[in-house]
């Protein structure tokens, strides 16, 4: 289930920094989500948030800065994720790879809420470099390790002619695609549908190591 304002514990003018700055970011994620990035404003966050203004000028520098973390805060929620279930998986670089396939359509990650926020960030031009600062390294982490798994498969498998980091970024792109494609359509377009469908791409480049899913078959 997303979390929402409505049902976050409820807290009292003795809550701790740190869940000041969360009850903030969730807002802003709230704010952004129903209204849009460029509409969201710090008294459409304080509305949903129910705190004053005064107290997110003591957590954040400005609205900006706020708008940051809050993008930083969900790049950091998809990394946590995909490197705790890449931790408890097999050994295999099949295994490894199909982790971060299914980090990356997870619901904690993938859901229209969260969604909506991040293609609100790529289309705001002045945005770009901040995210590029807060997120980049974060994106090159998860790029380096598709690209060494892809490596690997590449060696397991004698398929000549993918190269390993070129195959990295289009996977990164695909998913990106798949992303769009459920918020755009929620109606005929569904997360574990464009899971199936990332799988499908895996099995087309890696034919030994992956196989389409049933329902994306049906539905080709």
């Amino acid at each position: 289930m997303e979390t929402t304002i409505a049902n976050r514990p409820a807290t009292g003018r003795t809550a701790s920094r740190e869940v000041r700055r969360q009850q903030l970011i969730d807002a802003t994620i709230e704010s952004i989500a129903k209204h849009g990035l460029s509409a969201t404003t710090m008294a459409t966050i304080t509305k949903i948030a129910r705190l004053s203004h005064g107290i997110v000028n003591f957590h954040f520098r400005n609205k900006e800065t706020l708008l940051i973390e809050t993008i930083g805060y969900l790049a950091d929620q998809h990394h946590d994720l995909w490197r705790k279930m890449y931790a408890k998986t097999g050994s295999s670089p099949k295994e490894k790879l199909s982790a971060l396939v299914e980090a990356d359509f997870h619901p904690q990650v993938c859901n229209r809420k969260n969604l909506t926020v991040w293609f609100a960030f790529y289309g705001e031009q002045k945005y770009r470099a901040a995210y590029r600062e807060r997120c980049g390294p974060i994106d090159s982490d998860r790029i380096a390790e598709t690209t060494q798994l892809c490596r690997l498969i590449k060696e397991e498998g004698g398929y000549h002619n993918v190269d390993p980091g070129m195959f990295a970024q289009s996977l990164e792109a695909f998913n990106d695609g798949l992303w769009l494609n459920i918020l755009l359509y929620p109606k005929t377009f569904s997360r574990q549908q464009a899971r199936n469908d990332c799988f499908a791409y895996l099995a087309a480049f890696f034919p030994q190591h992956f196989s389409r899913p049933a329902e994306t078959e049906a539905r080709h």
